[in-house]
């Protein structure tokens, strides 16, 4: 009988207050596209390490398969935490209160030397100001199905 890999996307958006009040946080799922196989692939192999930017955008197109980019990016900025646990990984990046501002923020992603892993599309939105930061959390879980 034959196992089957399975690598599932979530995304976790923190809205927090300069102050550091929690405003708001929701889930997402989102899409592990081609290239974050290829990738997941690679980082296996020992070929490329592990994803290290995260993106903000405000792209509203539902996330495909074939995507390589967020629709339109606004900020990149380098992973600060990754946190391990059973089966799963979590990659952690703050959006401080004085970057991105003015904009709706509407899509994420994770990307692993420029290479589009994951995209996910948030609701509700968010419009970034100078009063709140984001703390977006991309958790990769792996799993078999027999």
């Amino acid at each position: 009988m034959a196992n089957n890999l399975i690598i599932r996307g979530n995304v976790e958006i923190l809205v927090e207050s300069s102050e550091g009040e929690e405003l708001q946080r929701f889930r997402a799922q989102n899409r592990i596209v081609d290239d974050g196989l290829n990738y997941f692939r690679d980082l296996a192999g020992g070929i490329v390490g592990r994803p290290d930017v995260q993106a903000i955008g405000i792209g509203t197109t539902a996330p495909a398969a074939t995507d390589t980019a967020l629709e339109s990016s606004v900020l990149s900025k380098t992973i600060d935490r990754r946190l391990d646990t059973d089966k799963t990984i979590t990659f952690q990046t703050i959006f401080l209160e004085s970057e991105a501002n003015g904009y709706t923020i509407s899509e994420v992603g994770l990307f692993g030397s420029s290479v589009l892993i994951a995209r996910a599309l948030i609701t509700p939105t968010v419009a970034k100001t100078s009063a709140i930061q984001l703390t977006i959390s991309h958790e990769v879980t792996l799993s078999y199905e027999a």
